[in-house]
């Protein structure tokens, strides 16, 4: 039964109607309505909100507060089908900025106006165009799967516009650069995470997530397969988000040759240290063989650089480095898109428009020298020919 009407009172002029919404949290769900009037009256609001139900314009959300509802959807929803990394992402932005905004709001009276407000105020404060798109991005997210539970209507996220961020701009690093950057490394602890950066373009969670298991130093081969994230404060190791992260990637002999040196390290720290070193068999880590943090790695990296005025770039931008340079060799885009395990060669070719139409001049250059045509230089030899 999917809904019933009963009388209130002796009195025939109130009644129940009472709409069954399944179960949530294994609880059944119902809602309930008075209407006054005959029974023909309380079977025919029965109807109306039976077809609502049916075309999914049946509201539930009448005590229901905005923070109420981003709880539940996180722990509901987030929680469950998103990856750790995203959900925690989205967790430090409901707290930090749409819950103490917006919070108090009943989910039923919220509108495009305060969503409008809030986006305003967030620029005000200096957000970033790109940090509050992805704010809007999780607020629209979290109201579609409202208007699936059956908890409102319409989307009022639809009716917003969201600031439109400038196109990202990657930075990267000359032959020169990367030179120099390899020299004020060779002799820390992060030298080895970073060479493996700038030699393979992997990401930084996929680098320290490497085991000498998911290396073949014969076949000069790395199988990525899993990576590190930090999530409250702890380091997980899990796959990767998406199935074209999962590859195997060539490496070149001089990477080979700082990887079989740093094993041969890790096998004399082993022996000396005994009980005290860290037994998980990782490829990057600290002296007992710890596993380098995320943030470890960053902040070293940066007061490196920023003690040999270097140019302020992010681990990340290794990856970009490496990418833009062998495009600048003229290496396949789809290759290289391979290589970086991403999901299509259009992301590649997004973020790398301007090395790609560097090589494209180049190649167009190339095509002039076989283009040339001389007409009398052609007549005459072929006169001398006859």
């Amino acid at each position: 039964m999917r809904g019933h009407i009963k009388q209130r009172t002796k009195s025939a002029d109130s009644w129940s109607v009472v709409i069954e919404l399944g179960k949530i949290d294994g609880k059944r769900t119902q809602k309930w309505f008075t209407v006054h009037g005959n029974k023909n009256d309380a079977e025919k609001f029965l109807t109306e909100k039976l077809r609502e139900l049916d075309t999914g314009s049946f509201s539930n959300s009448k005590n229901m507060t905005v923070e109420d509802y981003m709880n539940y959807w996180y722990r509901e929803f987030c929680e469950i089908h998103l990856s750790p990394t995203t959900y925690e992402s989205y967790r430090r932005n409901l707290d930090k900025y749409i819950i103490k905004e917006l919070g108090a709001i009943k989910l039923d009276n919220l509108s495009p106006i305060h969503l409008q407000n809030f986006y305003n105020h967030c620029l005000k404060k200096n957000l970033s165009k790109t940090t509050v798109k992805y704010i809007h991005r999780i607020i629209h997210s979290a109201l579609s799967q409202a208007i699936k539970w059956q908890l409102l209507s319409k989307n009022v996220a639809d009716n917003v516009e969201p600031p439109k961020p400038e196109k990202y701009q990657a930075n990267f690093l000359d032959k020169n650069q990367v030179s120099l950057l390899i020299l004020l490394l060779k002799k820390t602890y992060i030298y080895v995470p970073v060479m493996i950066a700038i030699a393979t373009g992997m990401r930084r969670g996929e680098i320290l997530g490497l085991t000498w298991e998911n290396v073949n130093l014969k076949r000069r081969t790395i199988n990525i397969i899993q990576a590190v994230y930090q999530l409250n404060g702890k380091l997980v190791t899990l796959p990767p988000k998406t199935n074209s992260s999962i590859r195997e990637i060539s490496i070149p002999k001089k990477l080979v040759k700082i990887l079989k040196k740093h094993r041969k390290q890790q096998n004399r720290a082993k022996k000396l240290l005994g009980n005290e070193y860290n037994p998980e068999n990782y490829i990057c880590t600290t002296e007992d063989g710890r596993l380098i943090s995320p943030s470890s790695l960053n902040h070293k990296f940066k007061d490196i650089l920023d003690a040999n005025h270097f140019p302020a770039i992010r681990i990340h931008d290794l990856r970009h480095s490496h990418a833009s340079l062998l495009l600048s060799m003229g290496v396949d885009a789809k290759f290289i898109s391979q290589r970086l395990g991403h999901s299509g060669i259009s992301i590649t070719m997004d973020l790398y428009t301007h090395v790609y139409n560097k090589t494209n001049k180049k190649v167009a250059n190339i095509c002039n020298r076989f283009i040339r045509f001389n007409p009398f230089s052609f007549v005459s030899k072929w006169l001398a020919n006859y």
